[in-house]
């Protein structure tokens, strides 16, 4: 008879780019597993590690860190339906892709946070965010109130945008991301051209869709691609309903 799988936890928050990820990566390997929301203030619930980085995931009695190494991990333990392609060849072009939405697309995202094109939409798409952080793990009311403040001078989300060429603007660096995806996509259907969804596309999914699931204000440049809207479809056919970390009456919009 076969053993039960260790049970799983995802600790982190539920608007967390990189958390988001690794639930596609579980959900994707339909393996059950338990989300723990971790309080941006104090983030006792991840007092164990000796740090405050999330994504944390335990497999029964082991515990890592790290969003990309954790979908290694859960492909060395749990080889059905791999992240890493077939090959050694699809590994290396699955891994650079990720390297790019880690170095590109995440950054570019939080830039929207520091950089604030319409005051009224960054506070607005702030309080969003608060909404569904405080929904899990809650918060004190001046905290949700203050979010989109906190957030902008986040010192790790600073350092990630600080990285990006302040020459570009945020449309055009976002309109170049959008054709640099498009040509990540190749011939499709999934990233890197690759007839199976892999971590890359777990890895940019919930950042491209996330924003506009939860209603947020804004024009996404991804959204206006039908290429890139056919991809959006084809990675959520392998998802639940609800692809995110936050309830359903949360989601303000259809899937595109």
């Amino acid at each position: 008879m076969n053993s039960l799988p260790p049970p799983i936890k995802l600790y982190g928050y539920p608007t967390s780019p990189y958390v988001m990820k690794v639930a596609c990566y579980l959900n994707y390997k339909q393996l059950p597993f338990e989300f723990v929301p971790v309080n941006p203030i104090h983030s006792k619930e991840i007092k164990f590690t000796g740090q405050k980085q999330v994504p944390v995931m335990e497999i029964g009695d082991e515990w890592r860190k790290d969003s990309s190494p954790l979908g290694i991990w859960l492909d060395e333990r749990f080889p059905d339906r791999p992240l890493l392609g077939s090959s050694e060849i699809e590994r290396v072009q699955i891994m650079a892709i990720d390297a790019w939405v880690s170095n590109m697309l995440i950054p570019a995202r939080f830039r929207a946070a520091v950089e604030w094109e319409s005051g009224i939409n960054a506070i607005r798409n702030g309080w969003i965010l608060s909404r569904a952080v405080n929904d899990a793990s809650p918060l004190p009311w001046l905290v949700r109130k203050l979010w989109p403040i906190f957030v902008r001078r986040a010192p790790f989300i600073l350092d990630m945008v600080n990285k990006l060429d302040p020459s570009e603007s945020p449309i055009e660096m976002h309109k170049r991301l959008a054709n640099e995806m498009l040509t990540h996509l190749g011939k499709g259907p999934f990233l890197g051209g690759l007839p199976e969804p892999s971590l890359a596309d777990f890895s940019a999914y919930p950042l491209i869709v996330s924003g506009y699931l939860m209603g947020m204000h804004g024009k996404s440049q991804y959204l206006q691609h039908e290429k890139i809207v056919k991809w959006c479809r084809r990675v959520q056919s392998h998802l639940p309903k609800n692809p995110l970390l936050v309830p359903d009456y949360l989601i303000e919009r259809t899937h595109p």
